[in-house]
């Protein structure tokens, strides 16, 4: 599809998002009729805001997170760079973020760069890594979950396993077998939901004993099947649902594997995918939906219904760079209440993980305006932003291409084709 094409795709999917707009009734505090307030603090700044005025927001950028400094308020001083250096400086900081998951104010960071999970407390304002000591060190981590007990999974592909720390961050246990080669976890209840690579399919397992109790799916090109299955989460109900990054398809499961629906082809339009990556699914059962090419988020409705995208590639606050990983806190929202428009209520936050800068962890939240406030009071500090359709000759270029790159977890460059900015290890 050539540019014209593609903005009038773009267009259509915005007349889509107005008319779905009635389906965020599903948020609470749903906006009002937007009266003048009494009295309104007075707002500085700018906000970056989706979708952009005249139409209502559900989407705020909140901050980035790349260093430890950056939860303390803290910066580097001279002198420490200095007598230290910048390397040792770097020690404090995210280096090549994949997948994330948060729980009870902790943002969990699988760094293939570390070889770790960086752990950003919000509550204790420090970051702290797991794995990386120890006869059972983390090798290549690329996906994470935590469960509502708090025991952390974390998914290897290079040891072909999953590792398991307890609630106080301290190595439990390990699951593992011949042909199994993790990339995508998620917990509920008592499972543990694995995307194994190897096998091209969803291993169920009971998360405490590590034996499996059931599988999803296999290799093909059917409702139900996958070529690579990377992305997963679970809805509130136990409904799996699964990124096939090959066929650029999103599946719905039952939580014993049935096939319930499916949408998404390659495409270059909103609705269809060039490279997805991660999902989350929030307690509403809203779909986000990463896309590397797209360099953006697309959200959906428990019945597949596109409702808008989020981000997209720049450097203005809240753009993404190759961004992988995501999840969604329903009490995180506390934490960066100070970088909330007074005019916007926020209903969860929503991480994004970006392999390359100057966002590395990005942070959003989800909810909608508050009444009082008119779509002319948050515009007026509201950032213009990129609609999103300039930056997707990547996704035009994978649409004509006769294959994707396997996910290795690090993928050797940023959309731009730039050398990698990062230091190596």
């Amino acid at each position: 599809m050539d540019r014209t094409g593609l903005d009038r795709s773009w267009r259509r999917a915005g007349r889509f998002l107005l008319a779905a707009v009635p389906l965020f009734g599903l948020l609470a505090g749903c906006s009002g009729g937007g009266g003048a307030s009494a009295s309104k603090p007075r707002v500085s700044g700018q906000y970056a805001f989706w979708p952009m005025p005249p139409d209502d927001p559900h989407i705020q950028f909140l901050r980035s997170l790349n260093t430890a400094d950056d939860l303390t308020g803290e910066t580097a001083s001279a002198l420490s760079k200095l007598v230290f250096g910048e390397d040792e400086v770097n020690e404090s900081a995210i280096n090549k973020p994949y997948g994330v998951d948060m729980h009870s104010g902790r943002i969990y960071i699988c760094d293939i760069r570390r070889n770790g999970v960086v752990v950003m407390d919000l509550q204790k304002k420090q970051m702290r890594i797991l794995g990386i000591t120890g006869f059972n060190s983390l090798a290549n981590p690329v996906d994470v979950t935590v469960a509502d007990d708090g025991q952390i999974y974390v998914a290897d592909n290079e040891r072909n396993a999953v590792l398991v720390f307890d609630s106080n961050e301290r190595f439990s246990r390990v699951f593992g077998h011949d042909g199994f080669k993790p990339v995508g976890v998620v917990t509920h209840g008592d499972r543990l939901y694995v995307c194994n690579l190897d096998a091209q399919n969803v291993e169920i397992l009971d998360r405490q004993t590590g034996n499996q109790v059931g599988t999803i799916g296999g290799p093909g090109d059917e409702d139900g099947q996958f070529r690579v299955p990377l992305g997963i989460d679970c809805d509130a109900d136990g409904n799996v649902y699964v990124v096939d990054m090959m066929r650029c398809r999103l599946q719905k499961f039952s939580p014993e594997g049935e096939f319930i629906g499916a949408v998404g082809a390659m495409g270059d339009f909103a609705g269809s995918f060039a490279r997805p990556k991660q999902i989350a699914v929030d307690r509403d059962g809203i779909v986000y939906v990463i896309d590397a090419a797209f360099q953006n988020v697309q959200m959906f409705d428990s019945q597949f219904r596109l409702l808008m995208h989020f981000g997209s590639a720049g450097e203005f606050p809240g753009a993404m760079n190759l961004p992988v990983g995501i999840c969604v806190s329903e009490d995180g929202a506390q934490y960066f209440a100070d970088r909330v428009h007074p005019g916007f209520a926020p209903k969860r936050v929503v991480v994004v993980t970006n392999q390359f800068p100057p966002f590395l962890v990005s942070v959003y939240a989800m909810g909608d305006r508050r009444p009082g406030w008119s779509i002319a009071d948050l515009s007026a500090s509201a950032e213009i932003l990129p609609t999103g359709t300039e930056g997707n000759s990547e996704a035009r270029r994978l649409q004509i291409s006769p294959d994707q790159p396997e996910p290795t977890g690090d993928d050797q460059s940023p959309p731009n084709g730039q050398p990698d900015p990062q230091p190596k290890n």
